[in-house]
C-alpha cells in the first residue's frame, strides 16, 4: 500500500474541526482530498497543527513536531509553506500543493529550496498556473481543480424561483465593503423587498482572521449599520447549514480578487444551482459561465445592472437555474482524488 505523507505548517485545523466549525477554502480542500485518497486505498498520514490526533475517516492525523523526521513514506505532499520543501531530500516523489497566487514563491527561501529539491507543483486553475513564471523551478506543473462536496451533486431537482435574496459567503476583506456600497446606493433601491444575507466573520480564517480582526470588525460594523437597507448579517455557520442557505438564495454575489485561484464559494453556489454574479478577477471565469450560469462583469455598472435584473426577473432566474441543472462545470472530490492518483502513482 502506498503511503502518502501530507505536511502543513499553517493554521490549526483537522477533520473534526472541518465538520463542526467554519473553515477557509484551502483547509476544506485539504481535508476533503486526504479523506478521498484514503477511500481509494492509500495509507494517508497528516502532520499539521491539528487539535485532534488519531484516525478520522481512515486518515491518521498527527501533531507536526520533531517526530516527523522518523516518519516513513512513499510520497510527500507539502502544503503551502516553505519550511519542509527540503524535507527528506532522498524522496523522489515530492509534490508541492499551493493555494495562493504563485508570486509568493518568488522569494529566496522558496526558490533556493525548489531549485535544489524540484517538486511537482499542483495549481488549482489555469489562472493559478499562469501566476508562476516560466523560469521558476519545478519538476512539473499540473492543474488539478478543487472538488466540491460530493453530497451537493445529489439533488438535481428543479426548484421554484426564490424571493429576491442575495448571499455573500466569503472573506469580508475580499470585496464586502465594495459590495455594501453598491447594494445600498444602486441595487437595493431598485429591488423591492431585496435582502443581502452575509455569512462572514474572522472565525473562519484562524490566525489570519485574528491578524486582521480590526479591519474585519470595521467592515462588519458597517454592514450592521445597513439593516434598514436589507442587509442581514449572520455569523459563519457549519458547512451543511451554509449549503442550505445558498440553496435558498436567489443569487450569489461576490466581487472576487486576483488572489482567487479557485474560489470554493463560487463553485459551491454553482453546484447548488444558484446563479452567481461576480467581477472578472482571478479564476472566476473558470467557475461561472457568463450569460449561462451567471454573469462575469467587467465593471461596477455591469455588476449592478445584472444583479438588479436577476433579482427582479423570475423568467431569467429560472432560465439560469435550468442551465445549472444541466451544466457540469465542476467535479466531486472523489473525481478530483482520482486525478491526484496520476501524479502519486
Amino acid at each position: 500500500m502506498t503511503k502518502i505523507l501530507f505536511i502543513d505548517d499553517g493554521i490549526e485545523f483537522d477533520s473534526e474541526i472541518f465538520r463542526n466549525k467554519p473553515l477557509g477554502g484551502a483547509e476544506v480542500a485539504f481535508v476533503s482530498l486526504v479523506e478521498e485518497l484514503a477511500n481509494l486505498g492509500y495509507e494517508v498520514v497528516v502532520r499539521n497543527n491539528c487539535t485532534k490526533e488519531g484516525f478520522i475517516k481512515n486518515v491518521l492525523w498527527k501533531k507536526l513536531n520533531a517526530q516527523i523526521y522518523e516518519e516513513k513514506f512513499d510520497v510527500v505532499v507539502i502544503n503551502r509553506g516553505d519550511k519542509f520543501l527540503n524535507f527528506r531530500r532522498d524522496c523522489k516523489k515530492r509534490i508541492f500543493w499551493i493555494h495562493n497566487p504563485a508570486s509568493y514563491l518568488l522569494k529566496y527561501r522558496y526558490l533556493s529550496k525548489l531549485f535544489l529539491n524540484k517538486a511537482k507543483i499542483v495549481f488549482s486553475s489555469q489562472y493559478h498556473k499562469r501566476t508562476y513564471p516560466w523560469w521558476a523551478p519545478s519538476k512539473e506543473r499540473i492543474v488539478i481543480p478543487y472538488g466540491v462536496d460530493n453530497s451537493l451533486f445529489i439533488n438535481k431537482k428543479k426548484r421554484s424561483c426564490p424571493r429576491p435574496d442575495a448571499i455573500f459567503t466569503s472573506n469580508a476583506m475580499r470585496g464586502l465593503e465594495w459590495l455594501l456600497e453598491l447594494w445600498v446606493t444602486k441595487i437595493h433601491p431598485n429591488v423591492k423587498d431585496g435582502k443581502l444575507h452575509l455569512y462572514t466573520g474572522s472565525s473562519t480564517y484562524g490566525k489570519y482572521g485574528q491578524k486582521h480582526l480590526k479591519t474585519i470588525n470595521r467592515i462588519i460594523k458597517k454592514a450592521e449599520s445597513f439593516r434598514n437597507k436589507g442587509v442581514i448579517l449572520k455569523s459563519p455557520v457549519t458547512r451543511s447549514k451554509l449549503f442550505q442557505k445558498i440553496k435558498n438564495s436567489r443569487v450569489f454575489l461576490y466581487k472576487g480578487s486576483n488572489d482567487e485561484t479557485f474560489c470554493m464559494s463560487a463553485a459551491e453556489s454553482q453546484v447548488l444551482k444558484t446563479p452567481g454574479i461576480v467581477k472578472n478577477y482571478g479564476s472566476l471565469s473558470e467557475r461561472i459561465i457568463h450569460n449561462k450560469t451567471g454573469y462575469i462583469c467587467n465593471n461596477d455598472k455591469e455588476f449592478c445592472l445584472n444583479t438588479i435584473k436577476l433579482l427582479n426577473d423570475n423568467n431569467l432566474w429560472m432560465k439560469m437555474h435550468k442551465n445549472l441543472l444541466i451544466t457540469n462545470n465542476h467535479h466531486t472530490w472523489s473525481e478530483v482524488a482520482k486525478k491526484w492518483t496520476k501524479i502519486i502513482d
